[in-house]
C-alpha cells in the first residue's frame, strides 16, 4: 500500500503538468541548450567594477544592468539565485586575486528582478595569515521608493595556496 502523497507524485497528469512547465519556462526564448562557456561570455559582458585598497585587501563595486534570457532565470521576472551566487564569487575573487573560495555563504532576503539595476558591493572583513574574509551584497531598487535595498548577503572565505602554482 502506499502513502497519498507517494500515490499523488506518481499520478501520470501531475507529472505531465509539471514537465510541460518547466519546459515552457526553462526554454521559452530558445530550444538551443547554452553551454557553460556562452553563459559565462554573457554574464561576464561589460564587467568592469571599480576597485579600492582599504586597510587589510580591496573592496569593490560594480553597478550594472542584466538582460538575461528568460531561460537562465528559472521563474519568470525572477533572476536564478545561482547567477547571483555567481556574481558574487566572481567580484569577491576578483578582490583577493591568488587566492581560492573555500567557503561562500549567501542569504536571500528578496526576489532579484533580471531587468533592474543591481549594485553589487564586496569588501574584507579579516585577514588571518593566508585566509581572506569577505562579505557581500546585492542591493536592487525598492519597488515603491525607489532606493537600494538588500536583497542578498553572502560572506566568503578565501584561501591563498601555500604552492602559488597551484
Amino acid at each position: 500500500m502506499q502513502l497519498p502523497l507517494k500515490t499523488a507524485l506518481y499520478r501520470p497528469a501531475w507529472t505531465q503538468k509539471l514537465v510541460k512547465y518547466h519546459h515552457k519556462s526553462a526554454i521559452e526564448t530558445s530550444s538551443t541548450p547554452m553551454s557553460a562557456n556562452v553563459l559565462k561570455t554573457a554574464l561576464m559582458e561589460g564587467y568592469k567594477p571599480s576597485f579600492r585598497t582599504v586597510s587589510i585587501g580591496k573592496a569593490a563595486d560594480y553597478t550594472t544592468t542584466l538582460r538575461p534570457q528568460q531561460k537562465i532565470c528559472f521563474y519568470p521576472g525572477k533572476l536564478h539565485g545561482g547567477i547571483q551566487a555567481f556574481y558574487l564569487d566572481q567580484i569577491f575573487a576578483d578582490c583577493c586575486a591568488g587566492a581560492l573560495t573555500a567557503n561562500l555563504a549567501i542569504s536571500y532576503f528578496r526576489p532579484v528582478n533580471p531587468q533592474a539595476p543591481l549594485r553589487i558591493s564586496t569588501w574584507p572583513v579579516k585577514r588571518e595569515g593566508r585566509k581572506v574574509y569577505m562579505e557581500g551584497s546585492i542591493k536592487v531598487p525598492d519597488h515603491a521608493t525607489g532606493a537600494l535595498v538588500e536583497a542578498v548577503r553572502a560572506t566568503a572565505l578565501f584561501i591563498t595556496p601555500k604552492n602559488k602554482a597551484v
